[in-house]
């Protein structure tokens, strides 16, 4: 139950190789341990970044969001709306706002039996049997 908490002065992470304490002191040593790559940078700009939103939707949805559902045409975005009386206004206006007018149902009462022992089952002789 408790074999992953380490005895006394046991060491539970070791780090090898690129991460070790050697391989950094030899970096540090050299001054290259600064001209390691950062992983955030990358060489894609910003208009691809934009841009991969719709194709990440595309991929999980199989619907693609710059495609107009009517007309087949491709769309653009002009604004985005972050107003919630606004964004309610428009759904209503598409018909597409659903309210819940009732309340949730109550939870089903949980029954649960009452215990009895029943000894006619038993292979043991009654208890008077054993106080003799």
């Amino acid at each position: 139950m408790v074999t992953h908490i380490p005895t006394k002065g046991e060491q539970m992470v070791r780090y090898y190789g690129f991460y070790s304490n050697k391989s950094r002191g030899l970096r540090k040593k050299a001054g290259t341990d600064d001209e390691v790559p950062a992983l955030i940078d990358s060489d894609i700009s910003r208009k691809a970044f934009r841009k991969n939103w719709a194709r990440l939707i595309r991929k999980i949805y199989n619907v693609d969001p710059l495609v107009c559902p009517n007309c087949s045409g491709s769309m653009k975005i002009i604004s985005f709306i972050e107003d919630n009386e606004i964004i309610a206004k428009i759904l209503r206006h598409l018909g597409l706002w659903e309210t819940r007018n009732h309340d949730p149902p109550a939870p089903k009462a949980v029954h649960t039996p009452e215990l009895t022992y029943d000894d006619s089952y038993s292979q043991l002789p009654p208890i008077d049997y054993w106080l003799q």
